[in-house]
């Protein structure tokens, strides 16, 4: 039996600057994320969000034993741009687009086999202590990995 999901590391340039590093995730649609409407339901947006931000926490050593993080989610959004009806796989890729000095910001994308894209998206991260039950200080460490996976932020829709 093959994998749920695979893991890809893309690389991706801008104009004026040097390459950058995204980091993606192909996930199947399963038969459980369509709701009557015949469509992805909304909320299983944000999971395919949380699967690409868990596996890039992997990626950079911040996820250890089974599912303990050092971090905590402070927020989440997601703008839909089209639903995904009859796709059987999709792809999220994730990258850093702010780091400040307890939390970073990570941006992501929702898209099809032929880079439709579904869905955009923003979550914010807090370094967390769970002892002290407080947000900490983002070590260097960390600082120098996120930094690896900066690119620009995503552009939402003017609300208004």
């Amino acid at each position: 039996m093959g994998d749920l999901f695979s893991v890809a590391i893309v690389s991706t340039l801008s104009i004026g600057e040097a390459s950058q590093v995204k980091f993606s995730i192909d996930l199947p649609v399963q038969f459980r994320d369509i709701d009557v409407m015949g469509h992805v339901n909304h909320a299983t947006y944000l999971q395919y969000m949380e699967t690409a931000r868990v596996e890039l926490a992997r990626s950079l050593g911040q996820v250890k034993k089974g599912f303990r993080s050092n971090f905590i989610l402070a927020s989440a959004r997601c703008e839909f741009k089209k639903p995904i009806t009859d796709e059987r796989r999709t792809t999220v890729t994730v990258w850093v687009s702010r780091i400040g000095d307890r939390s970073w910001d990570l941006d992501y994308s929702i898209h099809g086999p032929r880079r439709v894209e579904y869905a955009v998206g923003r979550t914010t991260q807090v370094a967390y202590d769970y002892k002290t039950r407080s947000a900490v200080k983002i070590s260097g460490r960390l600082k120098r990995k996120l930094a690896k996976h900066v690119d620009l932020p995503v552009k939402f829709r003017e609300i208004g």
